[in-house]
């Protein structure tokens, strides 16, 4: 089954989770240091679903992707209670970028610790943000375990993508962005990897009051938090996708917290989907689209009927595509 559906428990979860106050702050910090990332209409995309399909471009950031928001909730709260800290995280790429970024605007040094698996051109690029990147064993699991080792003996503070508030808080304005840009919309699909986006997406539309299906999608490959939301409860799965920022093995408890009480639908997609529609995207819409960001793309190609509404945002996540990724995207048919 690739569509999943379940009964949310209800009611919004108490404390870490981020409340409005902290959506609120989030949004001034993130507006203070980055512009908002662009939103259309693709024309192209509408015609093929027979209504209005629009992208929110997280690629055109700053850091080519979605995580400097949270990255900057995060890091303001840690200047602010440790103004000569250390930061310390695990990251494929993205999330490391985002935090190396909000660090270098903080004046904090950032440690990241990414598996092997890690792109050379996202490990060059947190590197030319500031960042000591350390890289060692095969899973995102073990880089996080690195990293808290890491953040232990040197003083540091270590934070992992899916359990903090703020970086929840940050990841939400992607969406507040997407419904000032587009207020209309009737759903909005996001990639899932960890839940961090998708659980700071439930929690945007929540507090501002709006009638928009949140819809997730997720690699088959790497479907840890699906299964874990099904559940109900933290469950870990082999991770084989080659997706970098899907490419966990369960989602943080405190994702998965939102994810149980205020998300309805999940859909998984194959790693031979997200290549084809990453070669699609360049193909039809000019865009280069790596293969998380992929996956909302795939979804609406492959279960329209699971997006239900007449306007659709899809948020391509980042644009992160190596050379090797992209000429084996366009190999493949549309």
């Amino acid at each position: 089954m690739t569509v999943h559906r379940r009964t949310p428990t209800g009611g919004l979860p108490l404390a870490p989770v981020p409340d409005p106050t902290a959506l609120d702050d989030a949004r001034r910090i993130v507006i203070a240091a980055h512009p908002p990332t662009p939103m259309s209409e693709s024309l192209a995309l509408s015609q093929e679903a027979g209504r209005s399909i629009h992208l929110k471009l997280e690629g055109m950031s700053a850091v080519r992707s979605f995580k400097f928001r949270g990255a900057l909730a995060a890091v303001a709260d840690v200047a602010a209670r440790h103004p000569a800290g250390r930061l310390v995280t695990a990251s494929t790429g993205n999330h490391g970028q985002g935090i190396a970024f909000a660090g270098r605007r903080f004046g904090l040094s950032v440690v990241v610790c990414s598996p092997t698996s890690v792109l050379p051109e996202k490990r060059e690029a947190m590197e030319a943000l500031g960042a000591r990147v350390v890289v060692g064993g095969e899973s995102l699991s073990e880089a996080e375990e690195r990293a808290r080792h890491i953040a232990a003996d040197e003083d540091g503070v270590y934070l992992e993508d899916g359990e903090s508030p703020h970086l929840m808080a940050g990841a939400a304005t992607v969406v507040t962005e997407m419904l000032e840009q587009q207020p209309d919309l009737d759903a909005i699909v996001v990639p899932v990897g960890g839940g961090n986006l998708i659980a700071a997406s439930l929690l945007a539309v929540a507090h501002l009051g709006a009638d928009v299906r949140i819809v997730g999608v997720q690699s088959s490959e790497a479907p840890g938090a699906t299964l874990s939301w099904i559940q109900g409860s933290v469950v870990s799965r082999p991770c084989r996708t080659y997706a970098g920022g899907l490419a966990t093995e369960r989602p943080g408890r405190l994702s998965l917290e939102v994810m149980t009480r205020l998300l309805d639908t999940m859909i998984l997609v194959t790693d031979a989907d997200l290549v084809r529609m990453s070669g699609q995207a360049f193909r039809t819409l000019g865009l280069v689209v790596e293969g998380a960001a992929a996956a909302p793309l795939a979804a609406l190609r492959l279960h329209p009927e699971a997006i239900a509404g007449e306007r659709v945002g899809l948020i391509i996540s980042g644009s992160w595509l190596s050379a090797g990724q992209l000429d084996e995207a366009l190999g493949t048919g549309s």
